[in-house]
């Protein structure tokens, strides 16, 4: 039996909360929806877009990385489709023996034992890669992107360690659509979506913000600049391949459909299915790069982090791209979820410290002091309303003990003029711009420039960044070139991967 809830959570003391935690993360509008027992509650903050349009608990957002969860209920679905068959389709079935000429990866142990469950829990030992996202083509086919795999380098052994990758999760997708024979999109829709009800959840936000049926409900996503004190506005994803990677385009109204039925494990998921999706499968210890609820350790499940709230599990999970902050969950034990959208990325932030007041108020018992992980959660703060890093700051970080003077680069600049290509992150073209190398990446998914500033002999720092008419993302790479024995630039490296070192990844000259 479901009990009603009668009491309210929408509080006077929790309009106060959330007006706070939106100051403090310059978040320009939040949605939320909480359901408990078979009562709903939804209730809206803050603006859509600037200047006037007001946020609404109808109003769409990219809801990214929560997409996550239905790629890994529609496997369920499939594994159940097939268990009378004479092959009948695993959690352990090895991803290579379905996308046998497309899923390769560096080496033949992880092609040949990388299983559906380990590409779905962050365990396949491939590192982020989220500069291959950047990188990418926006209308690059979800093949492709597959198949780019097999050019980037593994840094961890198979099923050793937590690395969040949504390339996984694509990989997972073309299998869906080459096992069922149709877009990932259709399978979800036809047997997750349109069995709940969500016939206002979509699958592009491209196509979204072009409809003018429902581009007028789309959320615009900001970035707060620190420099200005102003909003930056945000582009929309591009990549067509992100797939069951964080496609959706949905509302809190339609996420309280989807949180019911993971509460109540009811259909179109079977009991079997709901059984393995929250099930724990990695164990993640460094929590450095989460946005999550304070805990020295969570666990990952099927498109579900795991966090224990007084001893009960917490099933959540977040979603992030430049300008969207997402963050849904649910404790089964108190028939009590929530989803929480906002239109800019800190914005995931303030939504944990609302959700956590929020499981407190229903708990009935005193809140827990949140000691664990404050000191995040102050970096991370520090960072976001800290103007942007210089040139100079980001060459003493990148090359703390560079001679002085600086050794000469050994060619005048026009030589290292070229396109430059790896065969996973796509072509560089160099060209000097303003008595600098240069490239213009503006036809990427994220559209930026990138400037090349001389540190020493054949090293330099690559910085990245977005005019703001387009959006505010920037970083700084470590960048070097190798000269061959005639004189010519050979290879061009960038430090894009962070778990790989000191490790760079090279682009061969063209």
């Amino acid at each position: 039996m479901v009990i009603r809830s009668t009491s309210s959570p929408l509080t006077p003391e929790l309009d106060a909360l959330v007006q706070q935690q939106m100051d403090k993360w310059k978040v320009p509008g939040l949605t939320m929806a909480i359901v408990h027992g078979s009562s709903t509650w939804s209730k809206a903050y803050g603006m859509a877009e600037f200047p006037d349009r007001k946020m609404t608990t109808d109003t769409l957002f990219s809801t990214c990385s929560t997409t996550k969860a239905f790629a890994a209920a529609a496997v369920s679905l499939t594994i159940d489709d097939s268990k009378n068959t004479e092959s009948p389709l695993r959690w352990d079935t090895p991803l290579a023996s379905i996308i046998r000429d497309d899923f390769v990866l560096e080496n033949d142990y992880s092609t040949n034992h990388t299983t559906i469950e380990d590409a779905l829990s962050h365990r396949s030992g491939l590192p982020t890669y989220d500069a291959c996202l950047s990188l990418a083509q926006p209308n690059r086919s979800l093949r492709e992107a597959v198949r780019y795999l097999r050019h980037l380098p593994m840094k961890y052994s198979p099923r050793s360690t937590f690395s969040y990758n949504n390339h996984m999760y694509m990989t997972v997708s073309h299998a869906l659509e080459q096992i069922e024979g149709r877009p990932f999109s259709e399978i979800v829709k036809t047997r997750i979506l349109e069995p709940l009800g969500m016939n206002d959840t979509h699958f592009s936000v491209q196509e979204v913000s072009k409809d003018p049926t429902l581009s007028r409900r789309l959320a615009k996503g900001y970035t707060w600049d620190v420099g200005s004190n102003t909003y930056v506005a945000e582009p929309y994803m591009t990549d067509e391949a992100v797939t069951g990677a964080g496609a959706m385009v949905s509302n809190v109204h339609e996420y309280t459909k989807w949180l019911r039925t993971m509460i109540y494990q009811t259909g179109p998921i079977s009991p079997e299915g709901h059984a393995a999706l929250v099930q724990p499968r990695t164990v993640i210890t460094d929590m450095s790069d989460l946005v999550a609820p304070p805990a020295p350790h969570q666990l990952y499940a099927l498109g579900w982090f795991i966090h224990s709230y007084r001893g009960e599990p917490l099933y959540w999970h977040s979603g992030s791209w430049a300008g969207f902050g997402i963050m849904v969950g649910f404790l089964p034990s108190k028939g009590f979820g929530f989803a929480m959208m906002s239109n800019t990325m800190n914005g995931r932030h303030a939504e944990v410290e609302i959700f956590l007041h929020l499981l407190d108020q229903i708990s009935g018992g005193p809140a827990i002091p949140r000691t664990i992980g404050q000191s995040h959660v102050a970096e991370s703060r520090s960072k976001a309303m800290s103007k942007a890093e210089t040139m100079s700051e980001a060459m003493k970080r990148l090359y703390p003990c560079l001679p002085n003077p600086p050794i000469p680069h050994s060619l005048p600049l026009h030589q290292y003029v070229g396109r430059y290509e790896h065969p996973g992150f796509g072509a560089i073209t160099l060209d000097i711009e303003k008595g600098h190398l240069g490239a213009n990446l503006l036809d990427r998914v994220t559209a930026g420039i990138m400037s090349f500033q001389h540190a020493s002999g054949e090293f330099f720092v690559g910085y990245f960044f977005q005019p703001k008419s387009i959006g505010m993302f920037s970083g700084y790479y470590k960048a070097e070139f190798i000269i061959d024995s005639c004189g010519f630039p050979r290879a061009m490296g960038l430090d894009l991967e962070p778990a790989l070192g000191e490790e760079k990844i090279w682009f061969q000259r063209k």
